[in-house]
């Protein structure tokens, strides 16, 4: 794996994939949800046979929202507050601005909020959701330029 990443890391530059107006703000909740979520961006990574997906949660005050982790995710607090009950422990966990929080596969949880609630995320798996605003907004062959 490390001759693979290295030879990945000696070939030309790949140009970034941009994506523009990728905001959590005007998210559609599905009629009778209170949660939703909206991938954004799809990638398979070079170094393994994984998909990481990103996009926003967004959560409103209602019923809990239960989850069984088939897939990693990476989950940060954009706005509001959102409620997390780790069903291992038996402990909710109330997450803010700023606030950051890790599923492993097995991860059994529900979510809720009292008010609302966007986060960010990076999953371990395909699109299941794609975020309806983002139709044509992908830039084709931009380059950072440092």
């Amino acid at each position: 794996m490390l001759h693979q990443l290295s030879r990945i890391m000696s070939s030309n530059p790949v140009p970034l994939t941009i994506v523009k107006g990728a905001g959590y703000e005007h998210i559609p909740l599905p009629q009778d949800e209170n949660a939703t979520v909206a991938d954004f961006h799809s990638i398979r990574t070079q170094t393994n046979d994984t998909r990481v997906t990103s996009g926003f949660y967004k959560i409103e005050a209602g019923p809990e929202r239960p989850a069984h982790y088939t897939f990693e995710e990476a989950k940060y607090v954009l706005s509001g507050q959102i409620d997390i009950l780790d069903e291992a422990t038996g402990v909710t966990h109330h997450l803010v601005p700023g606030d950051f929080a890790f599923f492993h596969v097995g991860s059994k949880v529900k979510f809720s909020t009292k008010s609302n609630g966007f986060a960010f995320y990076v999953v371990t798996r395909d699109v299941k959701t794609a975020h309806s605003n983002l139709q044509g907004r992908e830039e084709g062959g931009v380059k950072a330029k440092l």
